[in-house]
């Protein structure tokens, strides 16, 4: 069964999944969107009725202001209109905060950042880590 089905784009899935692998979470979904323009409204659709009953989150590696979120989040809700399971549902976004420059310039800061972002797109919360594997968080 599946909780939450994470959207994103780009290099983060790949930081996704093995968050995902390493801390054995088996009930999220993680989906790559490869072209956003023109958008791919109807593979999107068949991808999201794949999981009736999760929430949505989309995961971006840049600030709010920039990335992907603007361009598809209008789209991601109309796309769930049109299906049978999520008319009206929302997508949560998980990623940084909005900002000025495109990263923080504090490697400390930005691998911190991208632990939150990571833990809030799969549990929901954005969590301390508890150990570090290869540079992977893995969460209690």
């Amino acid at each position: 069964h599946i909780r939450t089905h994470i959207l994103c784009t780009g290099q983060v899935y790949y930081t996704l999944l093995q968050a995902r692998e390493l801390n054995n979470v088996r009930d999220v979904a993680i989906s790559r969107i490869e072209q956003l323009h023109p958008f791919p409204w109807d593979l999107v659709r068949d991808h999201v009725e794949k999981y009736p009953n999760c929430e949505f989150v989309w995961t971006q590696e840049e600030p709010l202001n920039m990335g992907s979120w603007a361009h598809v989040e209008p789209r991601l809700r109309t796309v769930f209109n049109n299906t049978e399971n999520h008319s009206g549902k929302a997508i949560r976004y998980a990623g940084r905060d909005p900002s000025g420059p495109v990263a923080t310039g504090n490697h400390k800061q930005h691998v911190f950042e991208e632990w939150a972002f990571t833990s809030q797109a799969l549990f929901g919360e954005a969590r301390k880590p508890t150990d570090i594997v290869s540079g992977v968080p893995k969460w209690d």
